[in-house]
């Protein structure tokens, strides 16, 4: 079992690494898969949904990976798990092929060492590898990603991606009613317009936390990640095989701004803290088409930010999402200032907060 949140060969057998290695062995493996199963297994989705379809993102560590989950276990969304791993773009081939011989697992802690467990069944952020294998060439470049809007949309993507989510909703709608479509991918942040160009009717939700200390945590998972890429270089590569270019080795920042920034820069906290700017400025000017969820205020009152995010994404079950609240813990780690950050970076990252924490849910 491993994505964005656990990702050691320890967690493989030999077996296990040699059929993802012929998975990622090149994109148009993937992409090509995808494809036949779409002429294959039409009468399998030809009922399912991509209607009203739910998009989790922000940069990492703004509690994404929580909010993804409280709406899974609503039961009311289809969405990527491990077990859609590693032919991600073909999830009815691969769950047929594998419906008899389906593992099981106890949770465990994901590899960010925060608290949160995974198990089989959890949901993960695999939706990249539809972008990368149909659209990388856009926004793919040697030391960053480039944001996309609606004009690198293609046809062959929209269609592709669609039906996708179409597929998702079959593999986990189990002869019920269709389940909507949910994703949490932190790249979609810098891809809001080109999301709603493919879903008019999709509730995109940014997730926001406090500045400082997302920058503090952002600068410690990446030293975390580069630590685990030196010792497993099939984490390293299963990272890259996946999309997930957010921290170590492998990390390439979103160029919101047209900076030119690059990994290398990424050495202290005025890095994280203007990289946290260009982000959240990025999507302030794409405010009209998200929800803002503000990690602060969802810990603060948090049955006055679950009632909101049910209306905006239009739960059926209000009240049992509200119910969430209970088991909501705080974090880790408690706010203060980042040592050693620029002033007028953090006075400028502090007012853009502001500004978004106003207009977020709750």
């Amino acid at each position: 079992m491993a994505g964005e949140n656990n990702s050691s060969k320890n967690d493989y057998s030999l077996v296990d690494r040699m059929l993802h290695r012929m998975a990622f062995a090149h994109p148009i493996l993937q992409r090509a898969l995808g494809e036949i199963e779409s002429d294959m297994f039409a009468a399998k989705f030809e009922a399912s949904l991509a209607a009203r379809p739910v998009f989790v993102a922000g940069l990492p560590r703004a509690g994404t990976t929580l909010l993804l989950e409280m709406l899974y276990k609503t039961g009311e969304f289809a969405t990527f798990t491990y077990r859609e791993m590693p032919f991600v773009l073909a999830p009815l081939f691969w769950a047929s092929l594998t419906k008899s011989s389906r593992k099981t697992g106890e949770a465990r802690e994901r590899a960010h060492g925060d608290g949160m467990e995974i198990s089989f069944d959890s949901p993960e952020a695999f939706e990249e590898v539809a972008w990368l294998s149909y659209l990388g060439d856009a926004y793919l470049k040697d030391e960053s990603l480039s944001p996309l809007g609606p004009e690198a949309v293609t046809g062959e993507f929209r269609d592709a991606f669609v039906k996708l989510v179409r597929k998702l909703s079959a593999v986990h709608s189990e002869g019920g009613a269709p389940k909507r479509y949910l994703s949490k991918n932190n790249a979609n942040i810098s891809r809001i317009s080109a999301l709603r160009s493919i879903f008019p009717d999709a509730t995109i939700f940014i997730c926001l936390r406090d500045p400082q200390t997302h920058a503090r945590s952002l600068m410690t998972q990446h030293q975390r990640f580069l630590s685990m890429h030196d010792d497993d270089a099939f984490a390293r590569d299963y990272m890259k095989w996946i999309g997930h270019f957010d921290f170590g080795a492998n990390f390439r920042p979103i160029d919101f701004a047209g900076r030119g920034a690059t990994a290398r820069e990424a050495t202290g906290p005025d890095f994280w803290l203007r990289y946290w700017i260009d982000a959240y400025s990025f999507a302030e000017k794409n405010a009209a088409n998200v929800k803002f969820v503000c990690y602060e205020k969802l810990f603060a009152d948090p049955v006055s930010a679950l009632t909101a995010i049910a209306g905006a994404s239009g739960l059926g079950d209000i009240a049992a999402f509200k119910a969430n609240a209970a088991s909501i813990r705080r974090p880790t780690s408690a706010d203060a200032p980042l040592e050693g950050a620029d002033a007028k970076l953090t006075d400028d990252a502090n007012a853009l907060y502001r500004r978004l924490a106003a207009i977020s849910l709750g």
